[in-house]
C-alpha cells in the first residue's frame, strides 16, 4: 500500500488491528500519548508530516481545520471523516471494509476531504 493511515483517537483502536490485516501502513493516536496529546490542527500537520490521511470520527472540527488550511494555502495529507449515523464506532468490520475500499480506489488524498458513506464512500467538496 503506497497511501498511510492516521486514526484519530475517537477511531477505536480494532480499526487499527482490521486494516493490518487488510494490509494497510495504519498508526492509532488510541493509547499513543505523544498522538493523543496533539490537537486537531497539530494532528492532522503530524498525518502530513508522516504521509497519512487522517481518519476521524470528529467531523466539525476537522472541517473546520481543512477550511482553515485551505485558507492558508498549507497542504495536508487528506481527512476522511466518517458520521456516526453511517457507522458507528463498535461497526469495526465495516469501518474497515470501507476504508480499504477507498483507500484502494484513490492514488492520492492531497488536500481533500471525505466523508464515508455506507456502501460507497463520497467526495465533499
Amino acid at each position: 500500500m503506497g497511501i498511510g493511515i492516521l486514526l484519530d483517537a475517537d477511531v477505536p483502536p480494532a480499526v487499527a488491528a482490521a486494516l493490518r490485516r487488510l494490509g494497510h501502513e495504519v498508526i492509532a493516536a488510541s493509547g499513543d500519548p505523544a498522538l493523543e496529546a496533539f490537537g486537531d490542527l497539530e494532528l492532522l500537520r503530524e498525518a502530513t508530516r508522516q504521509r497519512r490521511v487522517l481518519v476521524t470520527f470528529n467531523v466539525v472540527d476537522f472541517a473546520e481545520v481543512a477550511r482553515r488550511l485551505a485558507h492558508e494555502q498549507e497542504d495536508h495529507s487528506g481527512v476522511v471523516m466518517i458520521h456516526a449515523k453511517s457507522y458507528p464506532r463498535a461497526d469495526i468490520g465495516g469501518i474497515a471494509r470501507a476504508l480499504d475500499r477507498l483507500i484502494r480506489e484513490r492514488e492520492s488524498f492531497k488536500n481533500a476531504v471525505l466523508f464515508l458513506h455506507l456502501g460507497e464512500p463520497a467526495a465533499n467538496g
